[in-house]
């Protein structure tokens, strides 16, 4: 196992899945690629139902790119210590589900490890689960990490 894709959206949650992937990266002398998905603001706004329009600005897309960026790299610097680690910020026009696999396939990673959000009920099923697709649709192993409170 030489790539090891640990995918976050920056929230406590998401950090759940780390200490897994750094143990079986470590183990394996295999890298960490950490990656953060920035989704298209209108293609969230309809996902997510959201009652006002979104018009796409330039210019705060790219600090919320740079904002992503560096929190990104916050946290593989704080929770990937000792492991050789790349991060990787991605924007979705699309699905981020598929998005993940895809950059599975590109990045040849042997693994996929990820956080559930622990949404149940009708948040999951308006939002649905982007862990859940990607179970469904990768080409590779995926270990999911239950959410905690």
């Amino acid at each position: 196992m030489k790539n090891i894709l640990v995918t976050t959206d920056l929230s406590d949650g998401s950090v759940q899945a780390f200490a897994p992937a750094k143990e079986i990266a470590q183990a394996l002398n295999g890298t960490i690629m950490l990656l953060a998905i920035v989704e298209d603001p209108a293609q969230a706004a309809f996902t997510y139902a959201m009652d006002f329009p979104v018009y796409p600005d330039i210019k705060i897309h790219q600090q919320m790119i740079a904002k992503v960026k560096e929190d990104l790299a916050a946290l593989a610097a704080k929770h990937f210590a000792g492991t050789k680690v790349e991060t990787i910020v991605s924007e979705a026009v699309g699905s981020v589900a598929i998005e993940v696999c895809e950059i599975a396939k590109k990045k040849a990673v042997s693994m996929i490890v990820m956080s559930t959000h622990g949404r149940s009920g009708l948040k999951r099923i308006l939002v649905g689960s982007v862990t859940e697709r990607v179970i469904r649709e990768s080409d590779c192993p995926v270990l999911v990490v239950p959410f905690r409170e």
